[in-house]
């Protein structure tokens, strides 16, 4: 739901994240990532258990890749060991939900909790973007659409010494 601290929270956002808009389940913005088109959601907890606390959740359901099946759960667990901002996890509707809970003193959002929900953000982006898309593709999941996708959006492998080195040869 739409609260006063959320529409606080999207006014500081708005230069950052294009498209954020209030909607009654929360901020909500479309990333056009690597990964697809991606709705990211920004709720607030308002029954958490300090109301001198803002409690926010972002968020971005996926559907899961195509054919990954157990091998999914295993990447997601290994995964959650390696990001300590982000987790991953399945809603009751069987969507991948990859996730950061975020805390901020005061009643009222500033600056430096926009800078975190963005950080959020570009870390649940990263995760689809880098690690999920490449696991997918070394792996052999997902439609041949998102496949092409995924390969077009490829970021250029940087060259090492080593690459350098054999070039001048």
């Amino acid at each position: 739901m739409s609260t006063p601290v959320l529409e606080a929270l999207r006014e500081l956002l708005d230069e950052d994240l294009d498209g954020v808009t209030s909607t009654p389940e929360g901020l909500r913005a479309v990333a056009d990532a690597r990964w697809g088109e991606v709705t990211l959601g920004i709720d607030q907890d308002e029954d958490g258990p300090d109301a001198d606390e803002i409690a926010l959740r972002v968020s971005a359901a996926i559907a899961p890749p195509a054919g990954a099946g157990h091998e999914l759960l295993l990447w997601a667990l290994s995964t959650n060991t390696q990001y300590w901002a982000v987790k991953i996890g399945l809603t009751e509707d069987g969507m991948l939900l990859v996730h950061a809970d975020l805390d901020a003193d005061g009643p009222e959002p500033d600056g430096l909790l926009a800078a975190d929900v963005m950080d959020r953000v570009e870390s649940i982006l990263q995760l689809l973007d880098e690690d999920l898309s490449e696991w997918c593709l070394v792996h052999g999941f997902g439609t041949p659409a998102q496949r092409a996708r995924w390969e077009s959006r490829r970021p250029e492998r940087a060259l090492d010494e080593d690459d350098e080195d054999d070039d001048e040869e």
